[in-house]
């Protein structure tokens, strides 16, 4: 495929270089605060909207010979351990070969013991933590976090220069402790001033928590809420790069951003399939053609959500669906089977925890609330309901 024929969206992976387009306001703020030694920056917003992108693309502005910066996803970690480790091969990638005798400095400051292993990839010499110590009680992993980042802010302090970790999916120290552990973190980076953080994530209610007055992180970021492009922008941009690859015709962008919502990332897997199929049919008609191949392609996976979830929370989302009323209006409730309006609260309220519904979204920039105050955090599901789940309540379809 040359290069006019292949498609020019990027849905996998992070996404860098020409298929990473705005959010150079953020982009410059987080890049600030990476290299601004004692800084603390909370970036926080919902799933699918670019933020590790973002943080990324300021990494990539940090060149040499400015103080290096590094990014730990701590998305997959199991224990705290794990976190250490996850910035452990972070830092190590990163200045390994920058600061001298990194390796022997890092372990001898940590004073745990440790483990060195090559990359597998590049070779590199990689050190972790013991692997027994992820049995040990969490309160003791949760020191050897501390323990891990006092000692990089203790190498760049002997070094006369400053270091930037950004830790990506940050409330997920949760795990391991609740607000004790979020309470451990705050001591633990309040006190570096040779280190610059970017704390980002996505899990809202979370970090909602964190921030208020009773919260750990109360007072101590500052605070960048990280909402949807600009939609014009999006769509201007989404027209402009289907022209590069010989796709004639524009507006496609415009309705592309409004069948996909706030989320970039939704918007961006239309427009990939959209380009798709403007190889072979009008242009005007691929937006909402690849909206509906989406949702079919995805059927399986989104019954399986369906079938998790238990009766009520089915009847909740068929009402968030339907969008007619309040949630808790006497016709919502009678007519979906939701029982007391407190039960339907409580249901609604663990699907926005688990990640299905939202509720009313101050990211989405002057986007219509649905009646019911909730709505799906992804179309495509809201789609799969209404088309297969509103006939079994007398619904049409």
């Amino acid at each position: 495929m040359n290069e006019t024929q292949s498609n020019p969206f990027q849905i996998h992976g992070v996404v860098q270089g020409d298929a990473f387009t705005d959010r150079e306001a953020e982009v410059a703020r987080i890049r600030r605060a990476l290299t601004e030694p004692g800084s603390k920056l909370l970036v926080y917003g919902p799933r699918r909207m670019g933020k590790t992108s973002a943080v990324l693309r300021a990494l990539e502005e940090i060149r040499d010979p400015g103080p290096p910066a590094v990014l730990a996803d701590l998305t997959t970690a199991s224990t705290p351990v794990d976190m250490s480790n996850r910035i452990l091969t972070a830092a190590t990638k990163a200045m390994g070969t920058r600061w001298q005798d990194f390796i022997t400095d890092l372990v001898n400051r940590i004073r745990i013991a440790v483990s060195l292993t090559p990359d597998p990839v590049s070779g590199t010499i990689l050190p972790s933590l013991d692997v027994g110590l992820r049995e040990h009680p969490e309160d003791e992993q949760r020191r050897t976090l501390g323990n891990v980042l006092d000692a990089l802010n203790e190498m760049a302090l002997a070094r006369g220069t400053s270091l930037g970790i950004a830790l990506d999916e940050f409330q997920e120290i949760r795990k391991f402790g609740g607000s004790t552990a979020e309470w451990d973190l705050r001591g633990v980076i309040q006190r570096h001033q040779a280190i610059g953080y970017v704390l980002a994530g996505s899990r809202e209610h979370l970090i909602q928590r964190m921030i208020e007055s009773d919260g750990a992180l109360y007072k101590m970021v500052d605070k960048l809420a990280f909402g949807p492009m600009d939609p014009a922008h999006l769509a201007g941009w989404i027209d402009a790069r289907m022209a590069e690859r010989g796709v004639p015709g524009r507006g496609a962008g415009e309705r592309i951003v409004q069948l996909g919502g706030p989320r970039t990332r939704d918007v961006v897997q239309i427009a990939r399939r959209c380009f798709d199929l403007a190889r072979t049919r009008p242009l005007q008609e691929c937006p909402e053609r690849a909206f509906q191949e989406i949702v079919e392609e995805e059927f399986d996976l989104l019954r399986a959500r369906w079938g998790g979830l238990t009766a009520l929370q089915q009847n909740v989302l068929r009402a968030v669906a339907a969008a007619r009323q309040g949630l808790t209006s006497r016709e919502t409730l009678r007519r979906f089977a939701l029982g007391p309006s407190g039960t339907a609260s409580n249901a609604a309220a663990a699907l926005v925890t688990s990640g299905l519904l939202v509720r009313e979204d101050p990211y989405t920039r002057g986007r219509v609330s649905t009646p019911t105050g909730y709505d799906f955090d992804s179309p495509f599901f809201r789609a799969w309901v209404l088309q297969n789940t509103l006939t079994d309540i007398g619904f049409p379809a």
